[in-house]
């Protein structure tokens, strides 16, 4: 087993095979979770004095807390507040190499998608990095207090916003 970031990033790591013996594996990065390992020499002795055989050691790779990945690209779902959502605003998120900074747009809404060119997992073969694709999720606070409600309620009254978002969910 190792965990996400290893497998994405690559590192070392020690295991003992089944006949006692400890060597340490070299797992690349953008190794996938059930990619099998062949260490050539590794394995037991073979018949009448052969040399050994191949060791085959199949990697698990743990899922990662908020990182998902597909293929060589990363998804994020990421929480903003209704002030970053309607106002726009610049937020810290993490990738695979450490944080950075991301302009979120005035009017994002959940499901709003940004990508990051080259943020997401190194290819195995050519080394080329896919993207890391950041969806928000916009979070209501956790108590509203009577400002906000009312602010919402009077905006709400002259822009009729509430019903012309559904109208083509009855309408369908």
């Amino acid at each position: 087993e190792v965990d996400f970031l290893e497998a994405v990033q690559g590192a070392k790591k020690r295991l003992t095979l089944s006949d006692g013996k400890t060597l340490e594996v070299n797992i690349q990065a953008g190794t996938e979770d059930g990619q099998t390992l062949r260490l050539k020499g590794q394995g037991l002795p073979g018949q009448g004095g052969a040399a050994n055989g191949d060791a085959f050691v199949e990697v698990s790779v743990r899922p990662h807390p908020f990182f998902e990945r597909e293929g060589t690209d990363i998804l994020l779902e990421c929480p903003i507040s209704l002030t970053e959502a309607i106002l726009g605003g610049t937020i810290t998120v993490p990738t695979i190499d450490g944080k950075v900074a991301l302009k979120v747009p005035k009017g994002s809404n959940t499901g709003t998608q940004l990508r990051l060119k080259g943020k997401g997992v190194p290819d195995a073969k050519t080394g080329k990095a896919g993207d890391l694709y950041i969806r928000f999720v916009v979070v209501l606070p956790k108590e509203i207090d009577g400002d906000l409600e009312e602010l919402v309620d009077r905006w709400s009254k002259s822009h009729g916003y509430g019903y012309s978002v559904r109208d083509k969910l009855i309408k369908e």
